[in-house]
């Protein structure tokens, strides 16, 4: 009867968890005719480590004026992010893109629950013709 009890308080406090709180960004530039280099930084919000969180980047680029199949940039292993921390991962992604689209998906690695999506789009302004 007592671990019957144990257990209803240990489910009852599971389902009052809440996701972490993160702060996130994406940064993308163009650092050649064919290298993007996308930046992505996760902060945790919070005075307290956060479950372990996975996450995962896919990346679409428009090349001739056509938008390419979406593939993944970042699937690094999950980890947790400790109080007030952040991490920032960058990825040099090799494609002769004009612009390219990206979403982070930053999911509860046990439970597999969707903390945060974040898309992003740039367009490369195209460089001047140069006259001699």
């Amino acid at each position: 009867m007592r671990s019957l009890a144990v257990l209803i308080i240990v489910l009852a406090l599971a389902g009052c968890t809440r996701p972490p709180q993160l702060a996130t960004s994406i940064d993308i530039q163009k650092q050649s005719d064919d290298v993007v280099v996308v930046k992505v930084k996760v902060a945790n919000l919070e005075s307290h480590p956060t479950v372990p969180i996975a996450l995962e980047l896919t990346g679409q680029a428009q090349i001739n004026g056509r938008w390419e199949k979406s593939a993944t940039l970042l699937h690094p292993a999950a980890f947790v992010l400790n109080s007030k921390e952040d991490r920032e991962i960058t990825k040099f992604w090799r494609v002769p893109a004009t612009a390219v689209r990206t979403t982070l998906v930053i999911r509860e690695q046990e439970r597999g629950n969707v903390v945060k999506t974040v898309k992003a789009e740039k367009v490369f302004a195209s460089s001047p013709p140069t006259s001699r």
